[in-house]
């Protein structure tokens, strides 16, 4: 009777710790949620968040000037957070609304490297209020480190859209 009591007794303390061991909560964040995670921070002006999402070393690949009469330099790569330092702070100074909101299209993960397609839908909003909306593909290369998956590269298929004052811009309005 008592040998019974304890393998009760014993049945009930352990249980929990068991329940504990078998669950392991939350999976990390995988790529698809990184990438989603790096926009919602863009989004939210807050580039610090943005940048905790970026590895160590990482890429901006920029195949064209995201605005006509803006040239890209000598290559078509720079770091990336160099890249959002730069111009970071001059879309949301210029704006008081930028929205990016990526739909994935594709992810593959193998082993610690994954991509990540999106068809990303922007949204600017300048300081008039002037509204404007571009729709362009990203392809987020990251890789998995000890604190997870980061972005490793970036690289768009933007096209070029007038920069007000450039050469060749239509005249504000």
């Amino acid at each position: 009777m008592q040998l019974r009591i304890a393998a009760v007794l014993c049945t009930l303390l352990l249980s929990p710790l068991v329940a504990l061991a078998a669950d392991p909560g939350p999976a990390a964040p995988g790529p698809a949620e990184v990438v989603q995670a790096f926009n919602r921070a863009i989004t939210g002006r807050d580039l610090a968040a943005a940048a905790s999402h970026m590895a160590k070393g990482s890429v901006q690949y920029t195949l064209r000037s995201a605005h006509a009469g803006v040239g890209t330099g000598a290559g078509i790569t720079s770091d990336l957070a160099t890249h959002w330092n730069t111009i970071g702070p001059v879309v949301l100074s210029a704006t008081s609304a930028y929205k990016r909101v990526p739909e994935i299209s594709n992810t593959r993960i193998d082993g610690d490297l994954a991509t990540v397609w999106t068809k990303t839908n922007s949204e600017t909003v300048d300081r008039s209020g002037k509204s404007k909306q571009a729709t362009f593909s990203e392809l987020y290369l990251l890789v998995k480190t000890a604190s997870g998956w980061q972005i490793g590269a970036i690289a768009d298929n933007r096209g070029t859209s007038p920069l007000p004052g450039a050469p060749g811009a239509a005249p504000a309005r």
